[in-house]
């Protein structure tokens, strides 16, 4: 097979989707945002958001990726595409990959995000993500709404590449980045991460509008609303453990996931909001317990515990990631999400990466 002519991804807004244009323009290679995949309100209003995933495995000791091929431009890219009104970038990524492969992934690690000029004076953003294929019958993937599958006139070949035949196969020299960045983390060893979400309750009823038991005091409709969008980015990181707050406005936030994925809620008393302002340190020392767990997760809590949360985040983090995490009150918005990506180095959990999805306060 003779060297394919690499291209960069402003030459052709086929790329993209949509007809081929030649754009006098050259491509912004922006600094990889992987420690910051933060959801659309960060984004310019102008901009195309999209998603997708570089799908990986191992055989025989050797690391090989999954491309997928589209005959309309006869290009070899990754499995992506663009954003559906109302859906997060993970859940959107996994839905790609669904529909052009039919294989059913979690995501792992974010890795660098591409930006580019599309027609119009517009920027398509896409974000990717490190996955790997999970059984069908997994909670997570129960937890998915049900796709189509893209038509052969889309896509008509899906291969597994090693790392040497990417690079020559793909057809976007801009594509490449994120096969470096996946690399650069199988050879440290941490491709194999597991996520820990930290998901603040939906907004709640007032409290002076509720003359009951805090413990008792419901999310609103806002809330419920906020809930459900929850449901596809918990399935997206393959979330197989729930864990709460007693509080019902905490269960409440993460009822509806539990229900999708088939999975029980454990309530933690230590994550309540007196249990936090009359021993902190149990706190601590719960989360702690969580972030050491080997499945991947998610614990729903209230605002007044995020700086103890965080700050036991901030204690197992890299430095290099360490930037990313939020660092005033109120931490994340009602209902927002933390995903911290885990690894154990030297008997310990270390969060090698961290994103922060939903972060415009819900209804």
């Amino acid at each position: 097979m003779g060297a394919p002519r690499r291209r960069h991804l402003a030459e052709i807004e086929g790329h993209c989707g949509h007809p081929a244009t030649r754009l006098a323009v050259d491509v912004h290679h922006a600094p990889a945002r992987a420690q910051k995949s933060a959801q659309v309100k960060v984004e310019p209003a102008e901009a195309v958001l999209a998603a997708g995933a570089l799908v990986w495995r191992v055989r025989k000791g050797a690391l090989q990726i999954l491309a997928v091929h589209r005959p309309r431009y006869d290009d070899w890219s990754w499995p992506k595409g663009k954003l559906d009104v109302g859906e997060t970038l993970p859940a959107c990524a996994v839905r790609e990959v669904a529909e052009e492969t039919r294989l059913v992934v979690e995501l792992g690690q974010p890795l660098p995000t591409l930006r580019y000029p599309i027609a119009g004076g517009k920027v398509k953003i896409v974000r990717y993500w490190a996955a790997r294929v999970i059984p069908p019958e997994a909670p997570a993937a129960m937890a998915r709404a049900a796709v189509k599958d893209a038509s052969k006139h889309e896509i008509d070949e899906m291969r597994w590449l090693t790392v040497e035949e990417a690079r020559h196969l793909i057809t976007f020299h801009d594509d490449l980045r994120p096969l470096e960045r996946l690399v650069d983390e199988h050879e440290a060893g941490r491709l194999r991460s597991r996520v820990l979400i930290l998901a603040r309750h939906a907004r709640a009823k007032r409290r002076k509008a509720w003359k009951t038991k805090d413990l008792d005091r419901p999310i609103t409709k806002g809330g419920r609303v906020r809930a459900h969008e929850l449901i596809g980015l918990l399935a997206a990181f393959g979330t197989s453990k729930i864990a709460s707050s007693p509080a019902l406005r905490c269960r409440q936030t993460l009822e509806p996931y539990a229900e999708a994925a088939g999975l029980p809620i454990r309530t933690i008393s230590s994550f309540t909001e007196p249990s936090h302002a009359k021993r902190p340190e149990q706190t601590a020392k719960a989360f702690k317990a969580l972030l050491g767990k080997k499945r991947d997760r998610v614990v729903s809590v209230h605002r007044p515990t995020l700086p103890t949360i965080v700050k036991i985040l901030r204690e197992h983090t890299t430095s290099k990631t360490r930037g990313a995490l939020p660092r005033t009150m109120p931490f994340l918005p009602a209902g927002g999400v933390l995903v911290a990506h885990v690894i154990d180095h030297e008997g310990e959990p270390r969060v090698i990466a961290v994103e922060t999805h939903l972060l415009k306060p819900g209804p």
